[in-house]
C-alpha cells in the first residue's frame, strides 16, 4: 500500500512552499513541481495558489489534501493492526495523572495515539503525586504526569514541560505590615516570618504543594497555624477568598483569584514546581509511548504560556518527531 506521493501534497501544504517540502521529503524541487503540474493537468483544476511567496491550497486542493491525509492515516492504522495481529498482543499504557491540567493534556493526546496505534490503549490513573510515584516505582504504571520541586527532579526519564511558581494568597482583610519593597515581575515579595500569627489553609498530604509548604516552614523554624486541610486546590482558593486563611497556590490558579478579595505575593524563596512526564525507572519508551509523550508535550505548548519550559529530553523528543510524516499533523495545524 504505497502512499509516498500522497505525502507530497500534504507536505507542500504544511511547509507552504515547494522548496521547503522538497527538503523535508528528500526529493528535488523540479521533480516535486512536475508532480504537482501533472496532477493539476489530470484533474483539470489548480490545487495551489501563491500569495506573498507562500503556497496555499485552493478549494479543490484542500479536498485533495484531506483525502490524502485520510489515506495516509488508514495506511498507518492498517499496518499497525496487522503488526499487532502478528504479535497477538494489546498494548496498554497506564499513565498517572495528578491534577486537572494533567488529565486534560493526556486526554487530548489520546486521539493521536489511537489514530496511529489503534490496538494500543491509554489508561489514565488518577492519584496524588506521592501515590503515583510509588505506583511508578512498583512497576504498576508505565509513566505519570507529575510535578517536583527543584531538588527532586529526576536525572533521567523525565520529559519536562513547565515551571510554575507557588504564590501566597492572603485575604485583603488580614492586616499586614508593609511587605518588602522589592517586587517580582508581577507581585510584591513577602517572607513567611511576617505571617507567623495568621491562619493557613494547607493542601492535603501527599501533594506536591504540601511538600513544598512543609519544606518552606521547616526552613523558617516555626509551625504554621493550620485551620483547614483542603483536598482540592480550588477549595483552598475559595476559602482564602472568603477570608478564612492564607493559602499556597500555583501561578495559574492563583491568578484566577478575585484580587478585590485577596492579595497575591511572591515568596522570597521563589518556590516552584517543575512538571513533566516521568517514566518508570530504568525504562526506555517504545514508539507508542514516545508518541504519547510527544503529544502531551505538544498540548503543553498550547496550555502553559509563560510557564512552558522544556528540558533537554523534551526538546530531543520533539525534534525527533517534528520530521515524521503525519504524526503531529492535523488539518487545523495547517493554519490555512
Amino acid at each position: 500500500m504505497q502512499t509516498r506521493q500522497l505525502n507530497y501534497m500534504v507536505e507542500i501544504a504544511r511547509q507552504q512552499s515547494l522548496s521547503g517540502a522538497a527538503r523535508v521529503l528528500g526529493i528535488s524541487q523540479p521533480a516535486l513541481s512536475q508532480f504537482v503540474a501533472a496532477e493539476e493537468k489530470a484533474l483539470g483544476v489548480s490545487l495551489f495558489f501563491s500569495y506573498q511567496n507562500k503556497m496555499y491550497p485552493t478549494p479543490a486542493g484542500m479536498i485533495y489534501i484531506n483525502a490524502a491525509a485520510e489515506m495516509i492515516r488508514i495506511r498507518e492504522q492498517t499496518y499497525r493492526k496487522i503488526r499487532s495481529y502478528k504479535a497477538d498482543s494489546l498494548k496498554q499504557i497506564r499513565i498517572g495523572v495528578s491534577d486537572h491540567a494533567a488529565r486534560k493534556m493526556t486526554a487530548k493526546a489520546v486521539p493521536a495515539v489511537f489514530g496511529h496505534y489503534p490496538d494500543a490503549a491509554v489508561i489514565p490513573v488518577k492519584g496524588t503525586d506521592v501515590w503515583l510515584e510509588n505506583q511508578l516505582r512498583q512497576g504498576k504504571l508505565e509513566m505519570a504526569v507529575l510535578g517536583y520541586d527543584q531538588a527532586q527532579i529526576p536525572h533521567g526519564g523525565f520529559y519536562q514541560f513547565a515551571k510554575r511558581e507557588l504564590y501566597v494568597l492572603i485575604p485583603r482583610e488580614f492586616k499586614l505590615s508593609y511587605p518588602l519593597l522589592e517586587s517580582s515581575q508581577h507581585h510584591e515579595y513577602i517572607s513567611l516570618e511576617e505571617l507567623k500569627n495568621f491562619p493557613f489553609i494547607f493542601p492535603e498530604e501527599d501533594t506536591l504543594e504540601r511538600r513544598i509548604a512543609d519544606e518552606l516552614f521547616s526552613q523558617t523554624g516555626y509551625e504554621p497555624n493550620v485551620i483547614y486541610t483542603a483536598s482540592d486546590l480550588y477549595v483552598s482558593l475559595e476559602l482564602t477568598s472568603a477570608g478564612f486563611g492564607i493559602s499556597f497556590l500555583p501561578k495559574r490558579l492563583a491568578e484566577q483569584a478575585d484580587q478585590s478579595k485577596v492579595r497575591i505575593f511572591s515568596l522570597l524563596q521563589r518556590p516552584a514546581a517543575f512538571y513533566g512526564v516521568t517514566l518508570r525507572q530504568e525504562k526506555e519508551p517504545d514508539e507508542v509511548e514516545q508518541l504519547l509523550i510527544c503529544c502531551i508535550l505538544q498540548e503543553a505548548r498550547k496550555e502553559e504560556g509563560d510557564d512552558l519550559l522544556y528540558n533537554g529530553e523534551s526538546r530531543r523528543l520533539m525534534e525527533r518527531y517534528a520530521g515524521k510524516e503525519g504524526y503531529l499533523w492535523t488539518q487545523s495545524s495547517l493554519n490555512i
